[in-house]
């Protein structure tokens, strides 16, 4: 099997820095890694240039959103088993290795995320590394992560970071650009993959850090970003009738019910 490593990036180069040391020196094999520029390239230009010979860059030239900056990454992933990371990641030894180990290609695979304050919603493991890359211990994460790991798949999946097949982000047509933010389009992405039978599990094999949304709440746009989750939010009660909100096992999708004709 072979990967495409998808890694949009708005304004963010520092935390782009070590994700893609990380995902470059802990690879088993040469793995296809697309860095997805959406606007401002000039701001994270030295880091490219840095891992020139081990990345492809799409350059969006101007900022287009969360949305589409995802699905052209999508669009242009060589590989039908496609990781999306974000650019505050930090990934483990060996992640293509056992990926490609625990990938299941019917559905789609969350990676257990290691973040520095909790306690999360989605149960992710806490351990304090840093809270920026300039604190950021690397070694230490890199030792821990090792000694965690669990040879276990479990339901609560359905949020990033994620791995899936090309073909199944391409059936729900990806990121719904409806939404006037990169807020909560996510919850729809996971709720039509159920829709369409695409089912989420997460494994405890190996662990991606994360510094924790800094570019939506502690980057350069925080204000404007924390200002649109509310319209977010309300264009997703618009379209599906109900709030975004999780069930049982991380799921998206309501059961045995009907919401404005749609029976989940």
């Amino acid at each position: 099997m072979s990967i495409s490593l998808l890694i949009p990036t708005y304004r963010n180069p520092k935390y782009l820095d070590v994700c893609l040391k990380s995902a470059i020196e802990n690879q088993v094999n040469k793995n296809e890694i697309i860095v997805t520029i959406d606007g401002y390239i000039e701001e994270s230009q030295h880091v490219l240039d840095k891992y020139k010979n081990d990345i492809v860059v799409l350059d969006l030239e101007e900022n287009h959103g969360f949305q589409l900056s995802h699905n052209l990454s999508v669009i242009n992933a060589s590989n039908e088993t496609v990781c999306i990371v974000n650019d505050d990641n930090v990934l483990c030894k060996e992640w293509d290795r056992i990926i490609e180990q625990d990938f299941d290609p019917n559905k789609v695979m969350t990676v257990e995320q290691i973040e520095p304050v909790g306690p999360s919603i989605f149960n992710f493991h806490i351990k304090d590394f840093g809270k920026t890359p300039d604190e950021f211990r690397y070694n230490d994460f890199i030792d821990y992560e090792l000694t965690i790991r669990e040879n276990k798949l479990t339901k609560d999946g359905g949020v990033f970071p994620f791995v899936i097949s090309k073909k199944n982000y391409m059936i729900v047509n990806g990121f719904d650009t409806f939404y006037p933010s990169p807020y909560v389009c996510d919850w729809d992405f996971f709720l039509r993959l159920e829709l369409n039978n695409v089912e989420s599990y997460k494994t405890h094999n190996l662990h991606f850090y994360h510094f924790g949304s800094s570019v939506l709440k502690k980057g350069i746009d925080g204000e404007k970003f924390a200002a649109s989750h509310q319209p977010a939010a309300e264009t997703y009660y618009y379209k599906w009738g109900m709030p975004h909100q999780l069930f049982e096992n991380n799921s998206h999708k309501p059961k045995n019910t009907t919401i404005k004709g749609i029976k989940f």
